[in-house]
């Protein structure tokens, strides 16, 4: 009788299996892993580096930085103040950024741009992997990849991720909770509700209550979609009213003790009821239609504003697979909700939509890539858009190749036009010759880079597919952010801003802080000086500080009467002299 063997036959099917899901599920973390230090790399190179090299030459990023400054030298940690044109007044907005800047300022040692925009690129980062993590949790690595560097790159995210304002603190918060209420939505997992409530408290201490009612207006449209109720209950909202109102409530009681009607009528009235009232009376400023908003949008989503119509075209091929429990679905509802919003109030800004954005990366992240396994000719039209646009962006960076070589070799290009610009324009024309001239070698090799990404990708001996056309349109537009926030932006900021010319100011008072504004203000001069300067009103009074900050134009308009009793500081290295500001002083004394 024959012995039976001893392994059956079926036992190495039996171990093959486990054997290949595991190697499977090792190489998907590895991917993860290996794509997350890519995010993070991006990152660094596009929001990180540079961040401080620009000093303050708007209006905003000043008028933000001094209540950080406030915050690290005076305190009023539940209230803080800044100084304003009326005196000390009260922010506009909640304290989340400006706690957040403070803080960095204080582990730094320095209150300066690098400490005060941190927090937005800070957050920036989080959202990014937050984005990546979600795009892999519903797709696939590649499609969490995608979103995350699409989202990186689009023109309003890239501008608010690196300035210092509060925009980021507030689309955290927002994005926070809307993946959450997506995940809780699709799982009904109660350990859900945490990150949702947490992340409406944020957007709350971030910008106001539109923390509060933009994720419930979503759930309102899902609830009204599904028309199941079930999850409202699992929702525990007395649960999450408690975890707000402690955490973004607790602060707004705290400040209404101490700000009073002051503090009311600003935060409250005027950011909140104001703004969405069409009046002349009592509603905001950037009063705009709602095809701006839309205009705003498009622009704000380049360069990726060219995959909208193949992610359309894709969704409405897939139509019929679509449930209203699909993430897409939820995706397309948060997009239509902030938008919607946003549209309908009296005050609109462009920024305003930021919260939207990534909903937007995500259904592109996936679109790309369903693309990257598509046929290469699939959506053909497609194909060519895309190669037509980075065929005339590689030759409009080779263009302006040329010009910066041409520029730096002492050929006066940009001041040859100066004439042919609109005359609010002319002034920069110098300052673009400037910069030009003192950065040219990374400029030169800025471009060279962002030439040669959609150049690699649409080069006539290649046969691009998906993934190609894409890397080449991203890495032209990373190159090109490079550029902008290393050698164009500080070298323009550095006229605009007042750094310079309050750095003179204080040469020449000296411990002396007798300075006051004449019939003007200026939010920038004032985080320079660091310190209070006080308005003298609009006349010339007697008992007024000696030295004051007025206006160019009004000082080369004064009477004859008044500037013989008064006369201007020149600075002997001409630092400052293209400032909106003069510095003048009483004579006689």
């Amino acid at each position: 009788m024959m012995d039976s063997p001893d392994v059956s036959p079926v036992e190495p099917l039996l171990t093959e299996e486990p054997a290949a899901a595991v190697a499977v599920s090792r190489r998907r973390r590895v991917t993860v892993v290996l794509y997350t230090v890519m995010v993070i790399a991006a990152w660094v190179g596009l929001e990180l580096w540079g961040l401080g090299r620009a000093p303050f030459d708007t209006k905003g990023e000043p008028r933000e930085g001094l209540v950080v400054w406030q915050l690290t030298h005076e305190g009023s940690w539940i209230l803080p103040r800044r100084a304003g044109p009326t005196g000390i007044e009260v922010p506009s907005k909640p304290p989340l950024f400006h706690w957040l800047g403070a803080m960095t300022s204080l582990v730094r040692g320095s209150t300066d741009e690098w400490s005060i925009r941190f927090p937005s690129a800070a957050l920036s980062l989080i959202s990014l992997l937050c984005v990546f993590a979600a795009g892999t949790a519903l797709w696939s690595p590649r499609a969490g990849l995608f979103s995350a560097l699409a989202l990186m790159t689009m023109f309003e995210w890239a501008r608010a991720a690196t300035g210092a304002r509060v925009d980021m603190t507030l689309t955290f918060g927002l994005q926070i909770a809307f993946l959450s209420l997506l995940f809780f939505l699709r799982s009904r997992a109660p350990g859900w509700l945490v990150p949702l409530y947490l992340g409406m408290a944020l957007a709350v201490l971030g910008k106001g209550p539109v923390g509060v009612a933009l994720p419930g207006l979503v759930a309102l449209v899902m609830l009204g979609l599904t028309r199941d109720t079930s999850f409202l209950r699992q929702m525990r909202l007395g649960y999450g009213a408690l975890v707000v109102g402690v955490l973004a409530g607790s602060w707004y009681a705290m400040a209404l003790i101490v700000g009073g009607w002051q503090f009311f009528y600003k935060q409250i009235l005027a950011e909140n009821v104001f703004t969405f009232l069409d009046s002349q009376k009592f509603g905001g400023g950037h009063r705009h239609t709602v095809f701006y908003m839309l205009g705003a949008l498009l622009l704000g989503l380049m360069p990726w504003t060219i995959c909208l119509p193949g992610l359309a075209g894709r969704l409405w091929r897939n139509r019929r697979q679509l449930t209203l429990s699909d993430a897409r679905v939820y995706l397309l509802v948060w997009t239509a909700v902030v938008f919607a919003f946003y549209a309908l109030a009296a005050s609109k800004r462009s920024v305003y939509l930021l919260s939207l954005y990534p909903a937007v990366a995500l259904l592109l992240g996936w679109w790309a890539d369903e693309q990257s396994r598509a046929p290469a000719d699939e959506d053909r039209w497609l194909g060519y858009v895309i190669r037509w646009v980075s065929w005339s962006l590689a030759g409009l960076l080779a263009v302006l190749f040329v010009i910066v070589l041409l520029e730096s070799l002492g050929l006066p290009l940009c001041m040859s036009v100066q004439r042919w610009l609109p005359r609010s324009a002319q002034r920069y024309a110098p300052w673009i010759s400037e910069t030009v001239r003192s950065g040219h070698w990374p400029l030169m090799g800025l471009l060279l880079i962002a030439a040669a990404w959609p150049y690699a990708a649409v080069r006539p001996a290649a046969s691009p597919g998906w993934v190609a056309r894409l890397a080449g349109l991203w890495g032209a537009t990373a190159a090109i952010t490079v550029s902008v926030n290393l050698v164009i932006l500080p070298g323009i900021a550095q006229h605009e801003s007042f750094r310079s010319l309050m750095v003179q100011v204080r040469q020449v008072l000296g411990p002396e802080r007798d300075l006051c504004f004449f019939n003007t203000f200026e939010y920038g001069a004032v985080f320079y000086w660091q310190d209070h300067i006080p308005s003298c009103g609009e006349k010339w009074q007697a008992g007024a500080p000696r030295y004051q900050l007025m206006d160019k134009n009004e000082w080369e308009n004064i009477r004859p009467s008044v500037r013989g009793q008064y006369e201007q500081i020149t600075f002997a290295d001409g630092t400052a002299a293209d400032t909106r500001l003069v510095l003048v002083r009483r004579m006689g004394e």
